[in-house]
């Protein structure tokens, strides 16, 4: 889907929610309105906060075996892998936070 089409989708679903939401407020009351409109504004935050402040971790599973044994042959340099378990190397492969991991 190309990129302008999935802005204009998510227009009109932030529309449909906001309707939802007033909706919901002229039905009951304006109290669980309120609560739903800001809920609706703190949810997308949240994701974000927790999407980047969660850890991240590193891929040490090895292309060809699956084991978990990757690690770098030089720990200075954040290109190449090498596997523990079958003797896999990739000097051009990048897995990020393979140093950490160990």
């Amino acid at each position: 889907m190309r990129t302008y089409l999935r802005g204009l989708l998510m227009v009109f679903t932030w529309i449909a929610v906001a309707g939802g939401v007033v909706w919901v407020a002229v039905k009951w009351s304006s109290a669980i309105g309120g609560v739903l409109c800001v809920a609706a504004m703190l949810i997308p935050f949240a994701y974000i906060l927790v999407c980047t402040l969660y850890p991240s971790w590193g891929d040490t599973k090895c292309p060809r075996c699956g084991k978990p044994a990757l690690r770098r042959p030089d720990s200075a340099n954040p290109v190449g892998v090498v596997c523990d378990a079958c003797g896999y190397e990739d000097p051009e492969l990048y897995r990020a936070y393979l140093n950490e991991m160990r």
